[in-house]
């Protein structure tokens, strides 16, 4: 008789207290969006591992990694197109997740500042 394997762990996110609100001076750091600890749990559920401890999803055009954190939890940012690994962001275009305009667009970390503030801006 085999054992089936144990089922995936559950993925949980847990957003960093120095990016929610009140942000001070002994709490710094960038102010996340008030729709993205809802939008984090989706996409996290939706992600792929991206080498170690690292996991990646996509929505608007934009690319989010996922990081396990000491406690089996997972932190979430926006990150660059330059970061992300050639063969998800192939299989994103295939999947028509992205597009080629996505990857010109949303390039570098200051190009990511950017939209976070608009996507903010916008909700």
């Amino acid at each position: 008789m085999t054992i089936p394997p144990d089922p995936a762990p559950e993925l949980v996110y847990r957003p960093s207290n120095k990016h929610c609100e009140p942000l001070t001076a002994q709490k710094p750091g960038t102010k996340c969006p008030r729709w993205s600890a809802v939008k984090a749990h989706e996409l996290l559920d939706g992600s792929l591992p991206m080498g170690n401890k690292q996991r990646v999803a996509t929505s608007n055009g934009l690319a989010f990694v996922a990081r396990q954190t000491n406690h089996g939890t997972w932190h979430g940012y926006p990150e660059s197109r330059d970061k992300i690994d050639t063969a998800i962001k192939t299989r994103w275009l295939d999947e028509q997740r992205i597009k080629r305009r996505d990857l010109r667009q949303w390039k570098t970390r200051d190009d990511i500042r950017s939209a976070w503030k608009e996507l903010d801006d916008a909700e």
